[in-house]
């Protein structure tokens, strides 16, 4: 009788205590970036705050998620999310740098407040421009250079459905989904003394500088990803200080981003600008119109 009382009382509690069911987790409306080997700070998979893993990495299932970067004010390290673009789970195991900067004031996608996750695409042992290159074609920025919000699921159920294709495939180079790098070419015009960027050389070693505007090929720069080539296979990079043309290797001197605020920083710290010195350019801090660039296409 004890018992049956027992059970009784059980099943009585269960219909006059238990609450509507679970509502299931809200999507949240982030930008997403994407970093990798070649790109992470400083090149290789060391990773901030390691949880279930000691480098950056994971399959992308809800038992293994692949690594991302934030501000830890955004998400705690450990914290799960799945994204459906690409149709994997996630893990909160690094800093970032840009999205410090887009959450905590005016970054250079935005903000304050801006939701930005970084998410690893692996790349060790691949080539290291079509890693970034693919990092790059997976960006999504606006036509006026606002980034786009896209929906992730944060602390999600693990029944969601998982694409195994790697985001970065080391051993053919295809980027998920067949993804290509946005490629533009033309001229940077800097906002504080009206002159366009310019390679005034044919070597290795050769400093920026700015001159008149007039068009010459001198003047038009192709960017890639992170890359700003110009000539046969010189892309730009810092030197001591200097923005120089040197031959293109896929390394952190040689990786840039162009951003809505229309600085040109450097990937490792986001701290270096392309910036003006009289009519040199050098890696130097971010404000002001020294460091701001018009950019004009080609076609």
């Amino acid at each position: 009788m004890r018992v049956l009382a027992a059970v009784g009382i059980l099943i009585l509690s269960l219909f006059t205590t238990a609450g509507p069911a679970e509502a299931a987790p809200a999507p949240q409306q982030v930008f997403f970036t994407f970093y990798g080997w070649y790109d992470n700070t400083p090149p290789g998979g060391d990773i901030a705050y390691p949880q279930i893993h000691n480098s950056a990495g994971g399959k992308g299932t809800y038992a293994d998620p692949i690594t991302f970067a934030t501000s830890s004010k955004e998400a705690k390290p450990g914290t799960k999310i799945w994204v459906p673009r690409v149709k994997k789970y996630f893990i909160m195991e690094d800093s970032c740098s840009a999205c410090e900067q887009d959450w905590n004031g005016n970054g250079p996608n935005g903000g304050p407040k801006l939701w930005h996750f970084d998410l690893w695409v692996g790349g060790k042992g691949g080539n290291a421009m079509n890693a970034i290159d693919c990092e790059d074609a997976l960006t999504n920025y606006h036509e006026d250079g606002k980034p786009v919000m896209e929906e992730t699921i944060i602390n999600p159920p693990n029944n969601l459905t998982v694409d195994p294709t790697p985001i970065f495939n080391t051993q053919t180079g295809e980027c998920y989904g067949g993804a290509k790098p946005k490629t533009t070419i033309g001229q940077y015009k800097n906002v504080s003394n009206g002159q366009c960027l310019e390679n005034p050389g044919t070597t290795a070693g050769t400093q920026l500088k700015t001159a008149a505007c007039s068009g010459d090929p001198k003047q038009q720069f192709k960017f890639h990803g992170a890359f700003m080539e110009h000539g046969t296979n010189l892309c730009t990079a810092q030197s001591s200080g200097k923005v120089v043309m040197n031959k293109c290797n896929g390394g952190p001197s040689q990786q840039w981003s162009v951003n809505p605020n229309k600085t040109i920083s450097d990937m490792q710290s986001n701290t270096k600008c392309y910036r003006i010195s009289g009519t040199a350019v050098v890696a130097g801090k971010c404000s002001g119109n020294e460091s701001k660039w018009d950019f004009k296409s080609a076609t």
